[in-house]
């Protein structure tokens, strides 16, 4: 039975139990008796027909030679209880892994490109978010950004519409800031950005901001749709590839590289007509 984590948190648990038992190499029988479970029970777990309580989810780790809290933390109550970061950690890994990277935004710049200001700016304006929980998206942004340093950093395609070279975030000095380490980012030569212009009148980026990731060798394909309260990770086939056209499609719209990174030079020397 094929399980699609997205659909509940007892899924996700299911989900993530059923990869480790499968690494680590034991049938459903083997790990039951090793928990004093029965196999069925932990298939009844893996389709999200049962749940497991935190000292068994414990047990299953010491078992299966887990660090502490690898399998704890996808157990339901705790997904519910923070459920920014439930969908989003299965796809810190595919990221971790990615040697290539497609993002679009349309309105805000992609996280992967965000200095830390902007980023403060953003979370803070999320309604009922505390400055706490701010501080801490914005330190798990800054860490998902050491892949583009790090030795052989995957390539990354960045597509923006022009909105968000127009839309102050925080302030002007943030937003003027951000947009000087957008250019610097973009004459890297592992990153690709471009723009879409607002004289091209598309409408195929009027959806939510998405990243691809793909790894090369193993074909690895997974892709990370933003929402509010929390986005999801998708990897099945179909929604893939319909996401990698759409991709195309708003891609197709954008500018060349050298226009695009010449289009936030011209925002930079703007007036700003905003206090």
């Amino acid at each position: 039975m094929k399980l699609d984590p997205e659909t509940s948190p007892e899924a996700r648990f299911g989900y993530e139990l059923r990869e480790r038992r499968k690494a680590a190499g034991l049938t459903l029988e083997q790990l039951g008796a090793r928990v004093a479970l029965t196999g069925q029970q932990i298939g009844n777990i893996e389709r999200a027909e049962r749940r497991m309580n935190e000292d068994r989810a414990r047990l299953c780790e010491e078992v299966m030679g887990l660090p502490s809290g690898d399998l704890v933390q996808h157990l339901p109550r705790r997904a519910r209880s923070n459920a920014t970061f439930r969908n989003f950690l299965p796809w810190i890994d595919r990221e971790k892994r990615a040697t290539e990277l497609c993002a679009y935004e349309a309105l805000i710049v992609p996280g992967l490109l965000q200095t830390q200001e902007y980023a403060e700016a953003i979370c803070l304006g999320v309604p009922g978010t505390t400055p706490e929980q701010a501080r801490e998206k914005v330190e798990a942004r800054m860490h998902r950004q050491t892949i583009l340093r790090r030795d052989n950093p995957p390539y990354l395609y960045a597509v923006l519409d022009q909105a968000a070279l127009l839309r102050p975030v925080g302030n002007e000095e943030v937003t003027r800031n951000q947009l000087q380490h957008l250019l610097a980012m973009g004459r890297s030569p592992n990153i690709v950005i471009q723009i879409v212009p607002l004289r091209a009148m598309s409408a195929s980026g009027l959806v939510a901001g998405f990243v691809i990731a793909r790894t090369a060798g193993d074909g690895d394909e997974a892709a990370y749709i933003d929402a509010p309260g929390g986005g999801r990770m998708i990897d099945q086939l179909d929604h893939l590839e319909r996401l990698k056209a759409w991709f195309q499609a708003i891609r197709a719209d954008a500018l060349p590289r050298k226009d695009s990174l010449t289009l936030i030079e011209e925002r930079l020397d703007q007036k700003w007509i905003w206090s």
